[in-house]
């Protein structure tokens, strides 16, 4: 009896090595976890902190570094044109009103991003004493499709450089961005009476299609748990857009863009 325990005890010590060792695979994964890597990602998830640091170069030989932060429903966006006769840094607050990853269980994926951008100017005119308030609101709403699955494991020089389903891949199908902007001036006197209001809007939509692992992401699973993840990437892209507006149809200019990529994400309530 004694010895068919210890037995008994050892292979459940050997099973719990085992398990141990095949659930730690990101640098700040859980120790020991009960869930499979894919129970662990998949359902639906919201963005909680997400950063985008990229350098951005267009056929125009405009260059900038691009900075873009979601921290809970805060965003800022902060654009620092380079090698321009006049080089500014401009800076946009927002606020994030939807996010949404959908990974299934078949391997499939869907994407949604709703977010608004604010821009407000005040000048005086000294001659009039007229103050002006000028205030451009955009509404972005990114939705995409696509797949998501696990990379194995990749060797260097005989050293594991990544583990097997540390790395997560995203292959889009479509990728598709409207934007819509409100623009409003105001104008008002000395006395503070309005004596002009004037508003209009526009709405342009960027449409994507892309063929079977045209356009993947590649992301390093930093920690990977029942209720959280974190992700980082690397990014080098090139980027020709689409735009209708109006009904008509136009290519826009294409650029590239290299940087760095994290984000966290959390269950989605």
């Amino acid at each position: 009896m004694k010895h068919n325990k210890s037995i008994t005890i050892l292979l459940i010590a050997l099973t719990i090595v085992t398990l141990i060792s095949g659930c730690k695979r990101g640098e700040d994964d859980p120790f020991f976890s009960l869930l499979s890597r894919k129970t662990r990602v998949t359902g639906d998830w919201r963005i909680d902190y997400f950063e985008s640091q990229l350098f951005q170069k267009f056929q125009n030989s405009y260059k900038a570094n691009r900075k873009f932060v979601i921290e809970g429903d805060r965003i800022t966006l902060t654009v620092d044109s380079i090698d321009t006769p006049h080089d500014t840094t401009i800076t946009i607050y927002g606020v994030l009103k939807e996010s949404e990853y959908n990974f299934d269980k078949n391997s499939k994926m869907k994407f949604l991003l709703n977010y608004e951008l604010v821009i407000e100017k005040i000048s005086v005119d000294e001659n009039t004493n007229i103050t002006t308030y000028d205030k451009k609101v955009q509404t972005f709403t990114d939705r995409a499709t696509g797949t998501w699955n696990f990379l194995g494991s990749v060797e260097k020089n005989g050293v594991n450089k990544y583990k097997d389903k540390e790395r997560i891949s995203f292959i889009y199908e479509s990728y598709n961005t409207d934007v819509l902007t409100v623009h409003t001036i105001r104008k008002v006197n000395e006395e503070g009476v309005t004596i002009s209001n004037t508003y209009t809007s526009s709405r342009v939509t960027n449409e994507r299609k892309f063929a079977n692992g045209e356009n993947a992401q590649i992301w390093e699973l930093r920690e990977l748990r029942n209720k959280k993840i974190v992700a980082e990437r690397l990014v080098d892209n090139l980027i020709q857009n689409t735009f209708i507006s109006n009904d008509s149809v136009s290519i826009g200019q294409s650029y590239t863009e290299k940087g760095y990529e994290l984000m966290r994400l959390l269950p989605k309530q």
